[in-house]
């Protein structure tokens, strides 16, 4: 009850947000062209896109003017669910690029096709996988801000002391984790709970398989390479002990903030958390640490435009005046911890000069989820196996892969109504 009675008040006050703003998509007399925005950013990624906005405003005063509202991740789309198909969304959004396929097949979203053929707008600034992940049945319905990949981060202090280099490998993680055994308390503690699912996603693409069948429906991953993907865990752990067993959501980040772990396998986002701490410590890429094929598992915040509310050509204009400025001026983006999409951005000096993210990924090797409105249904299935794999010493993987996908069909069924 106090859930529905707190996202009833985030709606109710978005509402007021809206109607403040009105339909005021501005006439070409003077009049400023107001522009409602939804974000998700709520820590110090939240600080920094404020910063942004105020930038953009000042530089638009007089002309375009972007009011705010952010909400949290637990309960944005819930607030999407009600306020969309009542018409009070806002004029643009961020979401997670996983979700926009679904949105866009139940019309919550409108295209920016016809938007992008009349601007000048190059498609070759951004990296190619974000850019082709943000399409949808021929349409394109995001526009990426940042990727946000996994990667590994390594106590400096501790290798130097065991005279180990940053293992690339399964086999050169093992020989680094028997060699680190007498300098450190653990060397890899991986969690069975988040972030487990992302690295068994980077497995599964590392040995050469797929999340989802060519359809995009149903899931794929029941073969010998996903067999293969999620057995490696099980044998990190209970074979090799890499880490120890029955590891806590962001436990294996406190061992490594503590300067009790060697290595800590995260997402860019925690990059300023782990700064914090101050252990000395250094990035890596895991593009192959679990398979031969270079895959790093990522996700995205892309740009949306929320179907329902009355824009004219003149608001869609100002919209991408907004987006393009957000994403060319990202540099301060990855301060909050991200990955900008925008390649000028990433082949600038001054991004090059940052001292971790360059070397956190190479983002030739990024992999996105298939773009599926199905793909929750066919894939989340197997992360509960994933926990089974890494926290039980005998566990039947054919049998953990066997109950995943067969529970992934029956989702994938009821939701075409088969």
């Amino acid at each position: 009850m106090k859930k529905i009675i707190m996202s009833f008040m985030l709606v109710f006050s978005i509402a007021l947000l809206a109607a403040c703003s009105g339909d005021d998509n501005g006439n070409g007399n003077g009049q400023v062209t107001a522009i409602t925005f939804w974000n998700i950013f709520t820590g110090p990624d939240g600080q920094e896109m404020v910063a942004m906005i105020n930038d953009f405003n000042a530089q638009h005063e007089g002309e375009i003017r972007v009011l705010t509202q952010t909400i949290p991740s637990a309960d944005f789309y819930e607030v999407m669910n009600t306020a969309v198909p009542q018409g009070q969304g806002p004029d643009v959004a961020i979401m997670h690029l996983d979700n926009i396929q679904r949105y866009a097949s139940l019309s919550m979203l409108d295209h920016f096709d016809d938007l992008l053929a009349s601007a000048d707008f190059d498609a070759e600034d951004y990296i190619p996988a974000v850019w082709n992940a943000g399409l949808y049945d021929g349409r394109r319905y995001g526009i990426p801000l940042d990727v946000h990949p996994i990667g590994m981060f390594y106590n400096i202090d501790v290798l130097a002391a065991a005279n180990v280099e940053v293992p690339t490998t399964t086999a050169e993680l093992i020989a680094a984790c028997d060699a680190l055994a007498a300098h450190v308390t653990h060397c890899l503690p991986l969690s069975a709970m988040w972030p487990s699912q992302t690295l068994f996603t980077a497995s599964l693409f590392q040995n050469n398989g797929v999340d989802l069948d060519e359809n995009g429906e149903y899931p794929a991953f029941n073969t010998p390479e996903g067999f293969a993907a999620l057995k490696i865990f099980n044998d990190l752990i209970y074979t090799h002990g890499v880490s120890i067993p029955n590891v806590g959501v962001d436990e294996d980040l406190a061992f490594f903030r503590q300067g009790n772990a060697a290595f800590h396998i995260n997402g860019i986002w925690m990059l300023n958390g782990i700064i914090e701490s101050g252990v000395n410590f250094g990035t890596a890429p895991i593009a192959q640490l679990f398979g031969d094929t270079p895959a790093t598992w990522a996700g995205s915040h892309q740009f949306v435009m929320p179907r329902g509310r009355n824009i004219n050509p003149e608001k869609q204009a100002a919209i991408l005046t907004f987006i393009e400025f957000i994403t060319s001026n990202s540099l301060r983006w990855a301060n909050a911890g991200q990955i900008p999409a925008n390649l000028r951005v990433l082949e600038s000096a001054e991004f090059q000069a940052l001292p971790y993210h360059g070397t956190f990924v190479d983002v030739s090797t990024i992999r996105f989820v298939n773009a599926s409105p199905y793909f929750d249904d066919a894939f989340t299935p197997i992360y509960s196996r994933v926990t089974a794999a890494m926290t039980s010493p005998g566990a039947n993987i054919q049998a953990l892969l066997d109950a995943a996908e067969l529970e992934g069909i029956q989702r994938v069924d009821d939701a075409l109504g088969n």
